[in-house]
């Protein structure tokens, strides 16, 4: 008992502390890109970004060695989506499928995860254009540097969050997932993600509920008459899952099965 006690504690602890250090780089590179992209634009380059570190990390299993201490600290940024994506070609192609049955693994997750949630966030932004609801009041942005550090703290807090409700349920990773980008949009509706945005600035952004929060943002902006930053947030999200696909193929390339 006391053994598997200290075992939690270090799961926990390493979730906090991977889930916060993926934030902190978040939070660096979004306020680099800010002036080089633009504001608008800055959060979905911070997830390509993000998608080549992923890569760097699964070609060599170092983001292997990483996850398996750190739960939901290495799941729930995007950088981590790239990877379970990489996990998913790995398993569908390790299972006789080759490269098709990768693919068609690759597409059930992402189907799952990416296109479920993005229906309700979607459904949530469309009403969100129609319907003024009540809402939080969402405080000032924190200035740098102090961001680097509220948006450690948030970041790693959240993944704490999902790592709790995920070991109490027993409830399965994708499962997690798609309610966790599901309930970014939904939450946005009364301002709690806004709030959590501002507070974790790029750190709470490159999250799952994040992108759920972005999903919804612009299907409100789509609606008034603006597509562009949903087509943006799509090509985002199909962009990881191709970063995903080159990592789990040089992975096998390289024999880092074991890795």
């Amino acid at each position: 008992m006391a053994e598997e006690t200290q075992s939690k504690a270090s799961l926990y602890g390493l979730c906090f502390l991977v889930g916060g250090i993926y934030g902190v780089i978040g939070q660096v590179l979004g306020t680099m890109l800010e002036p080089v992209v633009g504001a608008q634009f800055a959060a979905p380059c911070t997830l390509l970004c993000l998608g080549v570190l992923a890569v760097l990390l699964y070609v060599p299993g170092v983001h292997q060695r990483i996850a398996a201490v750190s739960g939901f600290g290495s799941i729930l940024p995007f950088n981590g989506f790239a990877c379970g994506i990489a996990d998913a070609f790995k398993s569908g192609y390790a299972n006789g499928g080759g490269v098709a049955g990768g693919m068609r693994s690759v597409g059930r997750l992402f189907f799952h995860v990416i296109i479920l949630s993005s229906v309700v966030n979607m459904l949530a932004g469309a009403l969100a254009a129609n319907v003024a609801l009540p809402k939080v009041t969402v405080p000032p942005a924190i200035p740098m540097p102090v961001a680097i550090v509220v948006g450690f703290v948030v970041a790693g807090l959240v993944c704490i969050a999902f790592q709790a409700v995920t070991d109490a349920g027993h409830f399965q990773v994708p499962n997690v997932l798609l309610v966790g980008q599901s309930l970014g949009g939904v939450l946005a509706l009364f301002g709690i993600t806004d709030v959590l945005a501002t507070l974790g600035g790029y750190s709470f952004k490159i999250l799952v509920m994040g992108a759920g929060q972005a999903v919804m943002a612009t299907t409100t902006l789509a609606c008034q008459g603006s597509a562009l930053m949903l087509l943006v947030t799509w090509g985002t999200f199909i962009a990881l899952a191709a970063f995903g696909i080159v990592a789990a193929l040089l992975n096998l390339k390289l024999g880092g099965e074991g890795r």
